[in-house]
């Protein structure tokens, strides 16, 4: 440890023997001042806090080769170390010696404040950080750009970071902070500048086999609770999706931080390398950090005799809990199952189950619980009455459960619910059946059928049936009539207290009509004898006007909610009208207590008809007699 007087600057290896009291400053040249401070408090009766220091000079040397010995770096050199190549030699090594001048910190002159600062870094500490608080107190003073410096490099020597390396960007940021200081002489707010930018690490890169069509398994449900049913049996894939993909190792670079630490990488590694087969059905992309295996068309993938394949068929003796789980794939993969069992004692669908997919062919029955989603449905079994079918289009042999879809054929409903566009069905013992156009071959008793275009039936072979015309039957229809309803709702509330407001600020208008004229009267007077007018005769011009604007912007947003009310009405008008073209048709006679019913929805109307034993009306249809008057129109002849 060498101590240097501040006077005379000599070397010297003995301590002065001062008091705390006559102690003033020391000057040493070292490479650990955390130690020379403690030592130096020891020596002079002082306590550590008491103490700080600024660096007066800085000494870097470097060697680039093992072996070598260290060489001073020259000012005009610095500029290697900007140069990442020569940064990153794993053989650089950095030493630095610091010149600095130890006091007391009550000898600070209190004329030269500096604002607060403090240095913070990321975990690896390639880029140091300093904060320099806002503060009310700090004043320009010539050498404030010099301080603020020297305090940085006394933080950055106490965290053993590099001073003059890589710091370019730390000058020009003081720069810009003092020369706001001068201007405001004061810093309103913090400043977040970097003071040294080290090189970050990227580390290395392991190879990894990502099967992706696996990781499409959903294995919880809407509750977020573990499905154990769903397996991931079929994984279905759209053409052009990645199904697998290899990621090869990648070398790392490494870093060197801020205390010109190396930071080195790892080797990768490659233990997922392995060949994969496929067939034409899949396509191989590659570039220099990976493999894609992409489909080449829908379907789903298949892993048979050691190649990967994408197939879009597949038949299956049953879908059930222990051997298959649930399936579930993408409604547009085009996907085809066909499920074989057929015994009508067993289940082709077991209980709970589900089924997703393109197109599904069943040869038997559908179990309890069981829920089946596709674009094309066919069921040569039987469905049971907790059983949810939905598709676009559906056949079943025989239904108890609930059905959904555009076009529908049932061979037998017994009980179950049909839903639709377009409804054919051979047999109607009991159910509920509500669409646009719904067909009926022999409808025996004790079902509810709804339409809102028409129901035509062949045979009627029992009673307590209720047949219903209503507009908003189908879901989509219903769903715009409850949207244009919604509208008109809430716009006549919007408008209910519009009158009100309306009516008080006209009266205020007119009450105020005659004084506005006479300030404008007087402001023409004022003008012609070359006097300026008052600020507050204008004013109140001005206010007027703005009442007369908003009374005029409030009556013009009334008349166009009012439209837009009309507009609506007549759409919902419009929207009932279609119930005069739709019409129920009956091929064979009535039996009684059979109900026909036409529900208006604007207003809310309900007119009904009870049928008669053997009476024979061909079509039944709803005219309006007059304004809000209806009234059932039975014709034994087909229009």
């Amino acid at each position: 440890m060498g101590l240097f007087s501040k006077n005379s600057g000599n070397n010297s290896n003995k301590l002065t023997d001062q008091t705390s009291d006559d102690f003033t400053s020391v000057i040493i040249d070292t490479q650990n001042i955390a130690d020379e401070i403690k030592n130096i408090a020891t020596s002079h009766n002082l306590e550590l806090k008491n103490l700080s220091f600024r660096v007066l000079k800085v000494t870097t040397t470097y060697k680039t080769h093992k072996g070598e010995e260290f060489k001073d770096l020259k000012e005009e050199d610095k500029g290697i170390f900007n140069d990442n190549n020569f940064l990153l030699n794993p053989d650089l090594k950095i030493r630095q010696h610091y010149k600095v001048e130890i006091f007391k910190k009550s000898d600070i002159s209190t004329d030269e404040i500096i604002p607060d600062i403090v240095l913070s870094g990321n975990k690896s500490l390639t880029k140091i950080v300093a904060t320099i608080k806002k503060s009310f107190d700090v004043k320009y003073f010539s050498k404030l750009e010099q301080r603020i410096v020297e305090e940085i490099n006394t933080k950055k020597v106490l965290s053993n970071i590099l001073v003059g390396i890589r710091d370019e960007n730390m000058h020009k940021e003081v720069k810009k902070i003092v020369s706001s200081i001068r201007v405001k002489n004061f810093l309103e707010t913090d400043h977040v500048f970097i003071v040294c930018q080290g090189l970050d690490k990227v580390s290395a890169i392991d190879d990894k086999l990502i099967l992706h069509y696996k990781n499409k398994i959903k294995t919880k449900d809407r509750l977020d609770r573990v499905d154990y049913s769903r397996r991931g049996f079929i994984l279905a894939v759209s053409k052009g999706e990645t199904i697998i993909e290899y990621i090869k190792p990648q070398s790392g670079i490494p870093g060197k931080n801020c205390q010109g630490r190396f930071l080195s990488v790892k080797e990768p590694s490659s233990s997922n390398q392995t060949d994969i087969n496929y067939t034409e059905n899949i396509i191989k992309k590659e570039d220099d950090s990976k493999i894609l295996y992409i489909a080449n068309k829908n379907g789903y993938v298949n892993f048979e005799n050691g190649a990967y394949d994408i197939q879009d068929k597949m038949e299956i003796e049953s879908v059930d809990f222990k051997s298959t789980g649930s399936i579930e794939t993408d409604l547009n993969a085009d996907v085809k199952i066909n499920i074989k069992e057929s015994d009508i004692f067993k289940d082709a669908v077991g209980p709970g189950m589900s089924v997703e997919t393109s197109e599904l062919h069943v040869e038997g029955n559908i179990a309890s619980g069981a829920s089946i989603k596709a674009r094309i449905v066919e069921i040569k079994g039987q469905t049971h009455k907790t059983a949810t079918i939905e598709a676009e289009n559906v056949k079943i042999a025989v239904h108890r459960g609930s059905a959904s879809g555009k076009e529908i054929e049932i061979g037998r409903l017994e009980g179950g619910s049909v839903s639709g566009e377009n409804i054919h069905i051979k047999s109607v013992i009991g159910g509920e059946i509500v669409g646009k156009n719904i067909y009926i071959e022999e409808l025996t008793s004790n079902a509810l059928v709804n339409a809102s275009n028409l129901i035509d039936i062949k045979k009627l072979k029992g009673n307590n049936n209720k047949l219903a015309i209503d507009p908003t039957a189908t879901k989509q229809y219903s769903q715009k009539i409850d949207s244009i309803k919604n509208e008109i709702s809430k716009l006549t509330i919007l408008i209910k207290p519009t009158p009100k407001i309306l009516e008080a600020k006209k009266r205020i208008i007119e009450k105020n009509k005659s004084v506005i004229e006479d300030i404008k009267n007087k402001i023409i007077e004022l003008k012609n004898d070359g006097k300026n007018p008052p600020i507050s005769l204008l004013g109140k011009i001005k206010e007027y006007q703005k009442m007369v604007n908003d009374y005029n912007q409030i009556l013009r947003d009334f008349k166009e909610k009012k439209q837009k009310i009309s507009d609506l009405t007549d759409e919902l008008q419009s929207a009932q009208d279609q119930i005069f073209s739709a019409k129920i048709i009956n091929h064979g006679v009535w039996k009684e207590y059979n109900e026909i019913k036409f529900k208006l929805i604007y207003p809310p109307v309900e007119i009904t008809y009870n049928t008669r034993e053997n009476e024979i009306i061909r079509e039944i249809t709803l005219q309006k007699i007059e304004n809000e008057k209806f009234e059932i129109k039975r014709s034994g002849e087909y229009s």
